[in-house]
């Protein structure tokens, strides 16, 4: 008898209920992940999506699971003001209550495995990229030394997380400016240094940021109905 794990149909049932998933996610936003919406948009009975995710909240995390990670990934000078702009785009998504979820998800799954855990490849991939960012500023002679990513990367988003998740509160400007400044011994900006690009945000978002401490950033589409979504790019893949 095949097993649900390798049979074929069960695989491409899996793949079209996460297909439709995102693409209900990116609709109308995190809360039209249900057995029935999904069901619906993919062209399976309910109990199929049930059998593959018991509970939505356990569906909609393995489809941010397979998103391809936006933040930090293309720096630029003076990297204070690209920090910022990332920073807040961040912090503007963790106010979403299905991705504050899945912060919580991460941090519960990583405790659960023990000291030894491997991190999330997220975790990895953001440790890298600060890593590469910081190099760029030491180039530049914006930082005299780059700092620790790991360390920058607890210092810049642990507050994030914490505003969003335990205080449930919004993250005002000034609170970024004061992680950034603390993360290193920032150098001015040379004349040369070129300013983030922000011109390719999304046109439909919504301005953010309380103005104390830096400019807002368009930072999250809101879509059809007006929701905003997280700005995630999932692939959907059938891995087991």
């Amino acid at each position: 008898m095949t097993s649900h794990a390798t049979d074929p149909r069960a695989a491409r049932s899996r793949e079209a209920i996460l297909a439709a998933a995102y693409d209900l996610l990116a609709r109308e936003g995190p809360g039209a992940i249900t057995h029935q919406r999904v069901a619906q948009q993919a062209g399976v009975g309910r109990a199929t999506v049930y059998r593959h995710w018991a509970a939505p909240e356990d569906l909609l995390r393995d489809v941010l699971y397979t998103a391809e990670l936006p933040f930090f990934a293309t720096p630029a000078l003076p990297l204070r003001s690209w920090l910022h702009a990332e920073l807040r785009q961040l912090a503007d998504e963790l106010a979403l209550p299905a991705v504050a979820s899945l912060a919580i998800a991460l941090m519960e799954q990583t405790r659960s495995g023990g000291a030894g855990a491997r991190p999330h490849r997220h975790i990895t991939v953001i440790t890298e990229r600060l890593a590469a960012a910081f190099a760029l500023a030491v180039d530049a002679g914006e930082l005299d030394t780059a700092p620790d990513a790991a360390l920058a990367a607890a210092h810049l988003i642990g507050p994030l997380v914490y505003r969003t998740t335990l205080q449930a509160a919004a993250v005002p400007d000034r609170l970024l400016a004061e992680v950034i400044d603390g993360v290193a011994d920032w150098q001015p900006p040379g004349p040369d240094a070129i300013r983030p690009d922000l011109s390719t945000r999304p046109a439909r978002g919504r301005q953010t940021g309380d103005q104390s401490g830096g400019p807002g950033v368009t930072s999250l589409d809101l879509g059809d109905r007006g929701r905003p979504v997280p700005r995630l790019k999932i692939t959907p893949v059938c891995c087991w």
